[in-house]
């Protein structure tokens, strides 16, 4: 029963069930068909390490991202806005952007 009752709060505030392609330690953040599942690996300065998978569990990124906006101690899923354009956007304006590989 308890299970039954935390399955109808999670569908009633919009997280989807987790797919088996996305690990346990990712968190759902977001609103709507924009939310993704986000699993922050750690950071030095502005460069974030990130997976992130959309609701069906198909990935939408990986590796570094780079942030452009607030500074940031941690990024929590409550603050995500959604993915869009290919970055991690987040609800005081601030993005996370794939890092462009470096040169050589």
């Amino acid at each position: 029963m308890t299970a039954v009752l935390a399955g109808l709060l999670l569908g009633c505030r919009g997280i989807p069930a987790r797919p088996a392609s996305v690990p346990p330690e990712a968190a759902w953040g977001g609103e709507g068909p924009r939310g993704v599942f986000l699993k922050v690996d750690g950071h030095q300065g502005t460069l974030w390490q990130l997976q992130v998978w959309d609701r069906k569990g198909q990935p939408l990124g990986s590796g570094s991202f780079r942030l452009r906006g607030f500074a940031k101690a941690r990024i929590i899923p409550e603050e995500v806005l959604g993915w869009e354009q290919g970055a991690l956007h987040l609800k005081d304006g601030t993005w996370l952007v794939p890092e462009a590989p470096a040169s050589k």
